[in-house]
């Protein structure tokens, strides 16, 4: 495969063309699903960088030259969609062309012979650009690719694909890219500015998205063990002043580990001053709701009660230690047997963070974090020779992120854009937690508010309304920039998420803006329906049950209850401008019933003419509507104008017209209805609710304002948008039936999921006297 600037190749390969295996097949569609997805955000957002990139730069002096990158500039624009279509038709059929992988490695080694042929100068350059590219993304990316590699060559029935072979692999998409910018008919420059924005870009994105591709794999069943594992180091070289130095600074902590392992196997002894199993679950049962409450460790079994020596803890989080550990007592005796005696070396703090930051530096993929302190366990066996384990503090740091992590894992949809960020932080989130407990005891720690927001991108009752493009952005690049920092530091965290958070409020207070207007917009639909509903009242009271001629009653309706409704709402009922326009209906509806005398009145016609006007109409059908008005039912003989008249009136848009509301329920509600009813205007609003869909699926809306007076409500999105469904009354019967559940606040999958856990801990806690009547929550 030859990278080329251009090629006159046949349309690409389907997936559903492809003569695959089912299981392979079904892999691969899985994977182009999830390539798709990311590849569909990030390529018209490169087309836009290339054409913000062409328009500022330096107009040139020659015309030929302004005229082709002003031509680039807008083929770039308009040719977003074609661009997008055709890269990933490139992508997919290098994966519908797998197993030709394996006839391709089969004549690997037959003779083959060269094509001597005339390339033009720009061909040739695109070549040689697109060539180093791939060179330089292949090697930042040479793990991951090497296992792809590995796991796509099983489907291919084939060795490992590597190279210009890797479908997927930077040739590939260097390619496809090249392919795309065929059909945008750019000049030299700008496929030079387009290919160096494609690479800035796979900087960012394409190691996550290699990633992504081996962990669906994995998920899937190719190869979902496999990773790399480091060379292994013989005791005898390293050097004897090191292996004397780790030794000595371990014994001690081996010591504790000892006697925490004889109190897990079971041991009744106790340290003075510390209480049984009811006290020490007891005390930190309660203020734990957002964290653990500081001095709720007393109680706590001396081994759990710190770290080692230099790792100073808080109460709150030997709080949780203690719970941790009345879990493992509840755990044991649900699983005789599981309780390992053997004493081991116990692993220094800053080698547990320096082989989590080699994990992260190699992209070793695991599908918990207890798998990832599997491999960090074994992987640090092979470096000393011999078994080992981790210390107290940290073991009971990684098994509560564990249980938070996986918690939270429940709370978010699958394959949701929150879903793959939380992925990403999974690592740097064990590093700080291992530095600093406080991550588990403090709900306002900068990381545990960077998960809040990260993790509600995932949430399950997030509706499609609800994403928005740049509120992805922001939080993308807040986890980008956690990634960056490979030692996971504590103040990365902090910087990530005070530009976070800078970046919501603006959003927040966008949001606000718009809600408050939507709610005013509510008010005044209201307020137009309340003095529709007044004019005809008054209408229907002038009339004194006279009826009045059919031509006359749609003008009224038509026309003149406009007129009603809009000094209704300007002047209220009080003022001089209601009394005289009422006074001009009884006129009216006096003249068109025959009461008064048909008589031209010249100043009644102005007085209504004038007040149409006001709602809209032209002066020209406000005239003939005056006419007709102010003169009764005497005139008969222009029926081909009356006709011309009445189907303008039809046609025309009326005063408030689309935004109508009922005024009436349109049936009546049950008691239990209307108790719903008045519970949703007792509301103090805003107030946040889940609605469930007609497929049960949860939806979290925004209740905004609901009527006193009628039975309208709105619902509005998390971005301050008018949502559907508005009828007070259909919400009163939705909560009635339980489709409906009010929500105390807003949280964040992320808090609801440590509250879970939290609860969960608790629950064990003071139940563990009843232990034989439990079952496991996880897998650990």
């Amino acid at each position: 495969m030859t990278i080329a600037a251009s090629t006159t190749r046949k349309p690409p390969a389907t997936l559903a063309e492809a003569a695959l295996p089912r299981r392979a097949r079904q892999a691969l569609e899985r994977l182009l699903v999830d390539v798709r997805a990311e590849m569909g955000q990030q390529l018209p957002q490169l087309l836009q960088d290339t054409e913000l990139g062409l328009s500022r730069a330096t107009p040139s002096s020659e015309p030929a030259l302004e005229t082709a990158r002003l031509a680039a500039i807008r083929s770039l624009g308009r040719g977003g969609h074609a661009f997008t279509t055709r890269f990933m038709a490139q992508v997919e059929a290098s994966l519908a062309t797998l197993q030709a992988a394996r006839a391709a490695h089969a004549k690997a080694d037959a003779a083959s012979f060269t094509e001597l042929r005339l390339l033009e100068d720009d061909e040739l350059s695109d070549e040689t650009t697109l060539q180093n590219m791939a060179s330089r993304m292949e090697a930042r990316n040479s793990l991951a690719l090497q296992l792809l590699g590995h796991r796509l060559g099983v489907l291919a029935a084939a060795p490992a694909l590597e190279g210009e072979a890797l479908p997927l692999g930077p040739y590939a998409l260097c390619n496809a890219l090249a392919d795309a910018a065929d059909g945008l008919e750019l000049s030299r420059y700008a496929r030079l500015q387009l290919f160096q924005q494609f690479e800035k870009a796979m900087a960012e994105f394409y190691p996550p998205m290699l990633e992504a591709a081996n962990a669906r794999l994995a998920q899937d069943g190719i190869l979902p063990f496999l990773s790399f594992v480091p060379v292994r180091v013989r005791p005898g070289s390293a050097a004897p002043s090191t292996l004397l130095d780790d030794k000595g600074a371990n014994a001690p902590s081996a010591a504790g580990q000892r006697e925490a392992r004889g109190t897990e196997g079971g041991a009744t002894g106790r340290t003075p001053g510390h209480g049984g199993p009811g006290h020490a679950a007891g005390s930190p049962g309660a203020g734990m709701a957002g964290g653990a409450a500081p001095g709720a460790g007393a109680g706590v079994p001396l081994a759990f009660t710190g770290g080692r020596a230099g790792r100073p803890t808080n109460p709150a989080f030997n709080a949780l230690q203690g719970l941790l550990h009345r879990r493992r007592l509840l755990l044991a005796k649900l699983r005789p047997g599981g309780v390992d005696e053997r004493v081991r070396e116990t692993l220094r703090a800053d080698e547990v963070l320096g082989a989590l930051q080699r994990m992260r530096s190699t992209a070793t993929k695991a599908e918990s974090l207890a798998d990832y302190r599997q491999i960090l366990l074994a992987q640090a066996r092979q470096l000393h020779g011999h078994g080992v384990a981790l210390s107290d503090i940290d073991n009971d740091s990684f098994d509560l992120l564990a249980l938070y992590l996986t918690q939270l894992q429940r709370e978010l949809r699958r394959h949701s854009p929150g879903e793959t960020l939380v992925e990403r932080l999974r690592l740097p989130l064990a590093q700080l937690a291992l530095r600093d407990q406080r991550f588990f005891t403090d709900p306002a720690h900068p990381a545990r508010q960077l998960l809040n927001a990260v993790s509600l991108a995932g949430a399950r009752w997030l509706a499609e309304d609800d994403l928005d493009s740049q509120w992805l952005g922001l939080l993308q690049r807040a986890v980008a920039a956690v990634q960056q920092d490979s030692e996971g530091a504590l103040d990365t965290f902090i910087e990530a998420n005070r530009t976070l958070q800078s970046g919501l409020q603006a959003q927040a207070r966008k949001a606000e803006m718009t809600e408050r207007r939507q709610v005013e917009a509510a008010r005044g639909r209201e307020k137009l329906a309340l003095a529709r509903q007044r004019a005809n009242e008054e209408v229907q009271r002038l009339l004194h049950g006279r009826s009045l001629p059919r031509f006359q009653a749609i003008l009224i309706e038509q026309a003149w209850i406009d007129v009603l409704a809009l000094t209704h709402l300007r002047s209220g009922e009080a003022s001089e401008a209601w009394r005289d326009v009422l006074a001009t209906s009884a006129r009216i509806i006096d003249l068109a019933t025959g009461e008064a005398a048909a008589a031209g009145d010249d100043a009644l016609a102005a007085q209504i003419r004038g007040a149409l006007e006001q709602v809209g109409y032209h002066a020209e059908d406000a005239t003939t509507i005056a006419h007709q008005l102010g003169h009764g039912g005497a005139q008969e003989g222009d029926l081909a104008s009356r006709t011309e008249l009445l189907v303008q009136l039809r046609a025309r848009a009326r005063l408030g017209e689309g935004n109508e509301v009922a005024l009436e329920p349109p049936a009546p509600l049950a008691p239990t209805e209307l108790a719903a009813r008045d519970r949703l205007r007792a509301l103090q609003t805003p107030a946040w609710v889940e609605l469930l869909d007609a497929s049960d699926f949860p939806l979290r809306r925004r209740l905004a304002w609901a009527s006193t007076q009628t039975s309208q409500a709105l619902l509005v999105n998390r971005r301050g948008q008018r949502a559907s469904g508005e009828d007070l009354d259909v919400l009163a019967r939705m909560l009635a039936a339980g489709n409906l559940r009010l929500l105390d606040g807003d949280p964040s999958p992320a808090e609801m999921a440590w509250d879970a856990t939290l609860a969960s801990l608790q629950r064990i806690g003071q139940g563990d006297s009843d232990a034989t009547g439990m079952e496991p929550t996880d897998g650990n």
